[in-house]
Order: C-alpha cells, then structure tokens, then sequence
C-alpha cells in the first residue's frame, strides 16, 4: 500500500480519487466504442472474406531452396573422396562448401537424417566418423 503524500487532508485524497474514478469511467467508454467499432469492421472484413478464409495477418512461406543435386548426392560425393570419412559437424562443413544451400534452422540434424537412411553410409562409434562402406 502506499502511503498518502503529507500536506493532503482527507478530502483532498476523496477527491483526487473521485477524479480518478470518473477517469476510468471515461476510458472504459471509449474502450467500449472502440470495441463496437472493430466487431463492425471485422464483421464487414468477414462478410468479404466469406466463411472460411482467414482474417488474420497472411503468413509468407519461405521458397524452397533448390539445389543442383540433392544432398544424398552431394553426402555421397564427399565421403566417396575420403576414406577416412568425417564426423558430422566437419561435413556439415564440407556440404555447405560445396554451395549446397539449405534453409533449415538445425542443418545438422537434416544431414543426420539423411546419413542414417542411406544405405552404404557406416557410422564408426569410435572416431564418431561417417565413412562409405567397402
């Protein structure tokens, strides 16, 4: 609670908060027609849209990146060059070298997934090296 400023008498302090008052009053008016004037203005958007569309902001998708050869392709080029093979964040590396572009927010994981589901492709636990199978 706060404490009443010393100087004011209680009927200064009933006043300051009856002014107040018919201050919130006045704002809750103005809110209230405010209100009335955006269900017409939605109810007139709705009426062009119709039943289904959407009133809501338009949602931009982002372009496909689109790539010369797929990253199954260019994973596979990679490793066929190295027999030691490369852990994953150093071909995360070597994909992105070769220009392939990729607008995923977790690239890594991307290259994860398509290295666990090709085939030919082992994963040596030891060195945590992605090499071609021989």
């Amino acid at each position: 609670m706060s404490r009443a400023p010393a100087g004011f008498s209680v009927a200064d302090l009933e006043r300051i908060l009856d002014e107040r008052k018919g201050q919130l009053q006045d704002l809750a008016k103005r809110r209230d027609q405010a209100q009335k004037e955006l269900d017409k203005l939605d109810a007139e958007i709705q009426d062009l849209v119709g039943v289904g569309g959407s009133i809501g902001r338009v949602r931009r998708r982002r372009r496909r990146v689109k790539n010369t050869q797929s990253l199954r392709a260019v994973v596979l080029e990679i490793l066929g060059k190295n027999k030691k093979g490369f852990t994953l964040a150093d071909l995360a590396g070597k994909v992105t070298e070769t220009g392939y572009k990729s607008s995923s927010q977790n690239f890594r994981n991307v290259l994860y997934q398509c290295l666990y589901n090709t085939e030919g492709i082992a994963h040596d636990e030891t060195s945590g090296c992605y090499r071609l199978e021989r």
